[in-house]
């Protein structure tokens, strides 16, 4: 049986989504810091269980008698994801977890320009010295990390971005949970380490010109500074952590880190990745 943690989030419902599909929502459990929020994917035939990332015990408790714990990434400043992570592969340990799928990021360097690349570096060590078998899924950007920006811009006639020539090798959600669902049913997996990139990458200039395209309006892309989006995010309340971790990712699409093109989703899912135009053909 497999139990996947923060199922509660967009990717875990998905993912849910996805199992259900393969008619294996009575072989899933899902668990989640607010399991009320999972009340659908019970009546589904999910088994949903409370458990926190900052309480080990629940993780544990959550793990017990099961094969595969996906593990979501939490959410957090560094030192607080690095030490949730560190709960639940030591919990998964603890359990007798015999292997751990782990959805990381593209790009876990110290030297990447996004903040929080550096939990996705420590999680990734800690998992490869633990001793337990494990699939590290590097997620590239969601295309849905965009949609406020493409609903702005279909009333504005502007989308506007950092560095809007560097191209970024979105995938979709559906895509990314789709390849976990391979990654937790099919072999020789353990140990192995996939790049959930699209097979194709665009730049926002590309982007507006497929939105201007399926919605029939003219878009134009704009490059604004990290410190636009950071003023934006501040106006909306936002942590500090939540502004400058998120103005950092802005950062790294526009200098190119998130440009490299993968087969990987293919390779897991045996179906192509979603490209800008089917994403944007559903979003208009």
């Amino acid at each position: 049986m497999t139990v996947i943690t923060a199922a509660s989030g967009k990717l875990g419902q998905t993912l849910a989504s996805a199992f259900k599909a393969k008619g294996l929502a009575g072989s899933v459990k899902l668990a989640a810091r607010a399991p009320e929020k999972l009340a659908a994917q019970q009546a589904q035939g999910f088994t949903i269980v409370a458990a926190d990332y900052d309480d080990p015990a629940s993780l544990q408790a959550a793990f017990a008698g099961e094969d595969v714990a996906v593990i979501i990434s939490s959410v957090g400043p560094n030192e607080v994801r690095i030490a949730q992570h560190h709960n639940a592969i030591q919990a998964a340990k603890a359990a007798g977890i015999q292997r751990i799928v782990y959805t990381g990021a593209t790009n876990p360097a110290d030297a990447s320009l996004f903040d929080w690349a550096k939990a996705h570096v420590a999680t990734e060590a800690e998992l490869k010295a633990s001793g337990i078998a494990y699939t590290i899924l590097r997620d590239n950007s969601y295309f849905a990390n965009n949609d406020a920006l493409f609903a702005n811009a279909k009333e504005s006639g502007v989308l506007p971005f950092t560095g809007i020539e560097a191209k970024v090798a979105y995938v979709s959600h559906e895509d990314v949970a789709d390849a976990i669902v391979a990654a937790v049913t099919g072999t020789g997996h353990a140990n192995r380490i996939y790049e959930l990139s699209g097979h194709e990458a665009y730049s926002a200039i590309e982007l507006a010109a497929i939105l201007s395209t399926v919605t029939g309006k003219k878009i134009t892309a704009l490059d604004v500074p990290v410190s636009a989006f950071e003023a934006q995010f501040r106006s909306y309340g936002l942590p500090e952590f939540v502004v400058t971790g998120v103005g950092s990712f802005y950062a790294a699409l526009g200098a190119g880190e998130y440009a490299q093109t993968s087969t990987d989703v293919e390779t897991l899912t045996g179906h192509a990745s979603t490209t800008a135009q089917a994403y944007l053909a559903r979003f208009a």
